[in-house]
């Protein structure tokens, strides 16, 4: 009897406990996910306060176990362990085929997102008449390429065509090879014309193969063991058969000069920064224009022969007298202009280090996601260099800022110096041109930040040294300074900064 009675009050406490239980929201799942960030980190349960497990790399992918929240639970090398969706991309098995689809963006100022969610951060902007390549379906969302940006629209912005070779978007190559001359340090080779193809071999800088195809801003290259694969064609310099630049065609120099604007600027044996450097000149130096290839000058030597020299990095006296500089872009303001937000550093590179331990990176990429906001609702198209915690060649930032011939090229940084008490910003430029631009900005940031005013200078770094837009170079302050450290990692001076680097943007185009 009494065993009775205990079993009956086992069972009665069950009855009264289960209906209490939380409901959570974990589902049995299926699927895989690819990694959409350089490096992420898997987690023991399914939030941000559960231990790490193990890290994961972009592109990698795996198999969906479950889903809780906005978490999924993956198998991994490690064990089962959980990431956040909003840093994932879900194959959902409604992946277009291989040839890929069309669409064209049929409405001004849509955002390309991160996610299939209007909750996901903005990558860019597309207008209306942009070409998109269609890679991935997820109900109502589909993921885009266009240009070098990658993300997800709402499938009712895009009209969709037929395949890539019903629409035209590829476009095969003559027998008369045009060639391709790599811009970046080190380049993917992909199997396919698009960041989700495997990537088959690495390209250098310098190196010229021929094109066999071009499609979506891809180009189809051969290689030296006669296989082919994809390369993407903002990080390489078409080139005729002769290897000249197609868009060299001579031009006669009628009498003009041009003047080199800084010490040690590089004379060239051809119109290419990949040939031999034949003598340096210094600022000042006149040299008589016997033709001009493309963006650059064929000049006279002292000793009579023919070089070449880069048509950014001097100025030009025409036969009547008259300097010219390179053409500043239209004013009218902000809206319609194109402007490369640079996040210095970043992945491996971390910049500076702070005092109590701030990573100049991370601060560079907050403040520049603040500006390309602020600039993107004044109409403004907004490319950033790097979308997270990712290293960017120098030379691949420089790169999209030609691509995308940039209006304005701002590259946002912190100091840091072995003496503490140093404090202030200070903004460069290295070119005549980017001079008026590094003024403009330079003015707005010191009306509005509290730090003190280190001055407008003249700057050797690459990014803008090697730029041909309208480029500065921007130091914010010094992580090396205590005080200042902690003043330039709080939210209300990161959006300070960006409102002063707003303001001076717009005065620029305003003049």
């Amino acid at each position: 009897m009494k065993a009775i009675k205990r079993i009956t009050a086992i069972i009665l406490v069950l009855l009264l406990t289960i209906p209490f239980l939380p409901t959570a929201d974990v589902q049995a799942d299926e699927g895989t996910v690819s990694i959409g960030t350089a490096t992420l980190n898997v987690r023991t349960g399914p939030g941000l306060s559960y231990p790490v497990l193990t890290q994961v790399h972009r592109n990698q992918q795996f198999s969906i176990v479950e889903t809780k929240g906005g978490w999924y639970k993956i198998t991994t090398g490690s064990g089962d362990g959980w990431v956040a969706d909003w840093l994932v991309i879900r194959e959902t098995g409604e992946s277009l085929d291989e040839s890929g689809q069309q669409g064209t963006v049929n409405t001004d100022g849509l955002r390309l997102r991160k996610g299939p969610s209007t909750s996901d951060s903005v990558v860019t902007v597309l207008n209306k008449g942009d070409k998109v390549a269609v890679s991935q379906v997820n109900g109502s969302w589909i993921a885009v390429q266009s240009g070098n940006a990658e993300g997800w629209v709402h499938e009712d912005f895009v009209t969709l065509s037929g395949g890539a070779e019903e629409s035209g978007e590829s476009v095969p190559q003559s027998s008369e090879h045009s060639f391709a001359t790599i811009s970046a340090n080190s380049l993917n080779v992909r199997s396919e014309p698009s960041l989700n193809g495997d990537i088959v071999g690495k390209v250098n800088e310098g190196e010229q193969y021929a094109i066999l195809n071009e499609k979506n801003n891809w180009f189809e290259i051969r290689l030296s063991d006669d296989s082919s694969g994809w390369i993407a064609s903002w990080f390489a310099e078409t080139t005729g058969k002769s290897g000249k630049k197609e868009s060299a065609s001579p031009e006669q120099g009628n009498g003009e000069e041009v003047t080199i604007l800084h010490d040690g600027t590089n004379i060239r044996s051809s119109a290419d920064v990949q040939s031999p450097v034949v003598e340096r000149a210094d600022g000042g130096e006149s040299f008589a224009v016997t033709g001009k290839y493309g963006d650059w000058y064929e000049i006279r030597l002292e000793d009579g022969s023919a070089a070449y020299v880069a048509g950014w990095i001097v100025s030009l006296r025409t036969g009547s007298g008259g300097e010219t500089s390179p053409s500043r872009k239209p004013s009218g303001g902000i809206s319609g202009k194109l402007i490369v937000i640079d996040p210095g550093h970043g992945g491996r590179d971390s910049g500076t280090i702070g005092t109590r331990g701030t990573l100049e990176k991370l601060i560079t990429m907050k403040t520049g996601k603040l500006l390309a906001d602020k600039l993107e609702q004044a109409g403004a198209e907004v490319v950033i260099t790097r979308k997270g915690d990712e290293y960017v060649s120098l030379p691949s930032r420089v790169s999209l800022s030609h691509y995308y011939d940039a209006d304005a090229f701002i590259s946002i940084h912190f100091d840091s110096i072995n003496d503490g008490s140093i404090a202030g910003h200070t903004t460069y430029y290295n070119k005549g041109f980017q001079e008026e631009l590094a003024y403009d900005v330079h003015e707005s940031l010191a009306s509005r930040l509290p730090s003190r005013d280190r001055g407008v200078r003249i700057g050797d770094y690459h990014v803008i040294r090697e730029n041909k837009q309208a480029a500065v170079l921007l130091e914010l302050g010094f992580l090396s300074n205590p005080a200042e450290e902690a003043n330039m990692t709080s939210g209300s001076f990161q959006d300070l900064a960006a409102t002063a680097i707003y303001h001076g943007l717009n005065d620029y185009f305003s003049d």
